[in-house]
Formats: C-alpha cells, structure tokens, sequence
C-alpha cells in the first residue's frame, strides 16, 4: 500500500477514536439526571416525626407498649421503661426468648419450645411446654380466650388455651414458606393475621382456624414486599390499620383489614437504616420501633 495511503487511513482511524471518545463522554443534554439518583436520596414527606430516641443497655429481642410503659425483652431479663427511657424494673428469665405479649395485665414470654406466664410486675404464674419437642416457635399473639404460636419448625401455627392446653394446628391452605424466624403473628378482634413470608404476603384466620383471605405480592415497589421473607413484623394500630416493617430496604406501611394499600409511613432513612427489620408498636398518635438496642418514638404531626 502507498505510503499516503497509510498515513491517511492512520488519520482516519485516529478521528474515529477520538470522536468515539467525545461521544461517550458528552454530557447528557436534555437527559433527566433523575434516572441516576439514588433512590434513597429522592424526597419522602412522612406523617411522622421523630419524638424521642433511647438506647437500650441490651439488644431488643421483642417489645410491648403497655400503657406510657414499654417492656423489652433482652437475653435473660425484661426491663420496664417509660417513653422517656428511663428504667423502672427489671426481672430475670429464661434465655433465648423469642417474643412476648401483654392480656389482661399479664406478660406472656415466648420462648423456641416453651411459654411461660408472668404478672406485670415479674412474678411467675404459668408456664407450658410446647406440644411438639421438635417445635422451633417465632411470635405468638394471646386473644381473650386462647394463645396463637407461629412455629417454624412445623410451618404452622399452633393454638392452645390461655391456661396452656393444646387445641389444634392451622395450616396454610398454600403452605406456608418460613426461610427464617421471620413468622410474626397478630389479631384484630376475632380475626388472626400472620405472615406467609416465603409468599410475600399476609394471610388471615378466624379463631377456629379456618383460611380467610390473603394479600401480597413480590416486588420492591411501595405496597409489595421484596426479598426472600417479607412482611418481617404486623401489627395493628388503635384505628384498625394494618401496620408492616420489612427487611433489606427497611420501611413500615399500613394497609386496611382488607389488604389495600394506604401509604408508607416510614422509609429507610426515618427509621436510621442498616438492613434489619424494626419492630413495630403503636399508642394513640406514637409509632414505636425496636432495632438492635435503640428505640425510636415517632409521634403523628401536629400532635
């Protein structure tokens, strides 16, 4: 090939690059720089505020809110505190406890094959094994006449008497799918709610044990529940919403009785972030939650 030749390919091929270059490092124009945010950047209008903030001397196993009382549950004891964080009792238990529940001015402590019954101020009343030795209980919910166990040993829910007597086992007309301990259990009057986390949903019961209705659905998206076992944690407020907290991208929802979605209430960076679900309680206008050894006081606006 002629030298001139050459030295004009070479020139050719030289502007090709360079214009190759310039293209992929032109700037993006009349492009939305939306479409490259963080999510977790955009904006998110709460109903909430943050009240108050407390750290707890051991990690939050489970809580209940009690009146202006809160009882946590740690390793081996239960610590009485006001919202204002300040420690009021403390009574030793077992170790490993899974959750517990306050009826009827009683405590109720949850341990993975054994519940035990307490009065509000730390002395023993009751207390039950498990019907199986091969159950692995996750949260239970106690109504007025019967205590309703999640296992997820067995993946089903176990009812007994409030006294401790075995009743029957409910099943999930799907099966329920229990990657983790992730199992939470509530009621609503004579309605019982649990989460089929393996499903992405959340499932009702009467107290007899038979299937209601269920509603969920996968997906990241505000009113579905992502990951492998979402809902984490239900609960219900005093007005009858449906209150969920997730994993993974942390944030609380409600919802109504009947599953249709409202609103998030509180996304990741409200709640202080990290990857684990925060437990949920509610009094009046307040919004409780529990990680690791903090809790946080959410308090409705213009309250």
């Amino acid at each position: 090939m002629d030298k001139s030749i050459k030295v004009a390919v070479n020139i050719v091929i030289f502007l090709i690059v360079i214009g190759f270059i310039i293209y992929v490092l032109r700037p993006d124009g009349d492009k939305k720089q939306v479409l490259i945010q963080n999510p977790a950047t955009q904006t998110f209008d709460s109903d909430y505020q943050l009240r108050a903030s407390m750290d707890i001397k051991d990690s939050v196993v489970a809580f209940e809110l009690h009146g202006t009382r809160l009882y946590v549950a740690g390793k081996e004891s239960v610590s009485i505190y006001n919202l204002r964080g300040e420690q009021l009792l403390s009574f030793k238990i077992k170790d490993n406890v899974r959750d517990i529940a306050i009826s009827h001015k009683s405590l109720f402590v949850l341990y993975p094959a054994f519940i035990q019954n307490y009065s509000l101020n730390g002395d023993s009343l009751n207390a039950w094994d498990a019907c199986s030795e091969l159950s692995d209980y996750s949260s239970f919910t106690v109504t007025d006449d019967f205590v309703f166990v999640s296992d997820v040993g067995h993946k089903n829910i176990c009812k007994y008497t409030r006294e401790g007597n075995f009743v029957q086992f409910i099943e999930s007309p799907d099966k329920f799918i229990t990657p983790s301990h992730f199992f939470d259990i509530t009621h609503k009057n004579d309605t019982i709610y649990c989460a089929n986390p393996g499903r992405h949903r959340v499932e009702s019961y009467t107290l007899n044990g038979d299937f209601i209705a269920a509603f969920g659905r996968a997906g990241g998206d505000a009113g579905a529940f992502a990951g492998c076992c979402n809902p984490s944690y239900i609960h219900f407020d005093e007005q009858g919403r449906l209150l969920t907290s997730e994993k993974g991208n942390p944030r609380i929802s409600h919802y109504d009785q009947s599953g249709t979605f409202n609103q998030i209430l509180l996304n990741q960076s409200m709640l202080g972030g990290g990857h684990l679900p925060y437990q949920i309680k509610t009094l009046n206008s307040k919004l409780v939650t529990a990680v690791n050894n903090q809790i946080k006081v959410f308090e409705l606006k213009n309250k």
